[in-house]
């Protein structure tokens, strides 16, 4: 019995000795709580209000609910493949995120070296959530209380299908990355002498932006620009997008300071070409503005969906340690929009949110959290009456990794 063990131990070291230069991760997160998360939307007379209390709208409010691989094999001269599948789900229910998507978070590989950078290929994330989507007390998690769903909206986080992406190497603490992915497809239909139909969609999506971190200084910059141009036999539609960030932190031990600023050019929710992934985070908060502008077109776009939106964003944040385990978050962001195109009758928009929240390290990998956010916004027109936003979010939660 002892030789069949130690014959087994062997056998075990050598094939561990021949898979040294490779590796495979299996990884994940989970997160969920309870919640009650309440909006108000009033104009004159019409009132629309809705609340929500449980555990429904609450899964992966931190973070998204997630599990995945990642993996390198080394191949010499210090370079290395690489790749990583990622999975979104929904904790109450299990069902996959992202449309259903298998691998719906990332999926891609590539090639990666200390001295040229990396490489890769597939569905990943945009520069800009390298640079900016990890800035803030709150980044770009905890729903209302984050970059994502508030006043900046998609310009500090999306995704990109079919994408090919580049990171320079670290040089003395800057990085920076360039991506793109994009159509360039015509199709000429003409049978038995009928009418030549043609239809194209050459949408692009460029991204880039660069980090710099030295201490306790940390900066981000990021700039995407997304241009739709489909045409088929009943309808074109041809737009750009561009949106910029700005964001720096501080860490001063006693408390670490964020400040950020971005700005939005063009009709960041409309639908088309390769735009799927950037419209699914839409323009935050913001969005809720469109539904005041119901109508006000004949072709039936709304506020944010027009190449004459603009949108700015600008938040200070601070994060305050209170023990070895504990921390507090405090974050202000504001926002101004406004659309100049015709049909909208002068249309203009603010908001700002306040945000508070808690987080208590349970181990390395648990952790519990708290968080309220309150938000008010108003939109002016120039005949119709202001339309007003409230809303408010309470939750408590609890993640683990693993």
């Amino acid at each position: 019995m002892k030789k069949t063990l130690l014959a087994t131990a062997l056998i075990t070291g050598f094939a561990g000795a021949a898979h040294a230069n490779s590796s495979v991760t299996l990884y994940g997160l989970l997160d969920g709580g309870l919640a009650y998360e309440s909006s108000k939307l009033t104009q004159g007379n019409n009132l629309n209000k809705k609340s929500d209390f449980g555990m429904q709208k609450f899964n992966g409010v931190r973070n998204g609910n997630r599990w995945g691989l990642r993996g390198s094999e080394d191949l010499g001269n210090g370079t290395k493949a690489i790749f990583q599948l990622e999975s979104g789900f929904d904790l109450g229910n299990g069902k996959s995120l992202q449309g259903g998507r298998l691998f719906g978070r990332q999926a891609y590989f590539g090639v990666s070296s200390d001295s040229w950078g990396s490489l890769t290929l597939g569905r990943q994330h945009t520069i800009a959530v390298d640079t900016v989507g990890t800035k803030g007390p709150f980044n770009v998690g905890y729903l209302q209380a984050g970059q994502l769903f508030c006043a900046f909206g998609s310009s500090t986080f999306a995704r990109m299908d079919n994408s090919v992406k580049y990171w320079s190497p670290n040089f003395s603490g800057f990085k920076f990355g360039l991506g793109y992915a994009g159509n360039a497809n015509k199709t000429d239909y003409e049978w038995n002498g009928a009418s030549k139909i043609t239809t194209k969609n050459n949408s692009n999506w460029i991204t880039a932006g660069g980090s710099y971190t030295n201490g306790p200084l940390a900066i981000g910059a990021s700039y995407d620009r997304f241009r739709t141009n489909v045409e088929t036999a009943t309808s074109k539609q041809k737009g750009t997008v561009q949106m910029w960030n700005l964001f720096g932190t501080y860490d001063f031990e006693v408390v670490k300071l964020d400040l950020g600023y971005g700005q939005v050019r063009g009709a960041i929710g409309n639908k088309g070409g390769a735009n799927v992934s950037m419209e699914a985070s839409g323009t935050g908060l913001n969005a809720r503005f469109s539904e005041f502008t119901q109508g006000m077109r004949a072709d039936g776009l709304l506020y944010n969906q027009t190449n004459g939106y603009r949108q700015q964003a600008w938040t200070v944040g601070l994060t305050v340690p209170v023990s070895d385990a504990g921390k507090i978050l405090a974050s202000y962001q504001g926002s101004a929009t406004k659309n100049k195109d015709a049909g909208f009758d002068g249309a203009k928009a603010n908001l700002s949110i306040f945000s508070l929240g808690y987080e208590h390290n349970l181990s390395k990998r648990t952790l519990i959290y708290a968080v309220a956010s309150i938000a008010n916004g108003s939109m002016k027109f120039d005949n119709d009456p202001k339309g007003k936003l409230k809303s408010s979010l309470v939750g408590i939660g609890m993640q683990h990794r693993f």
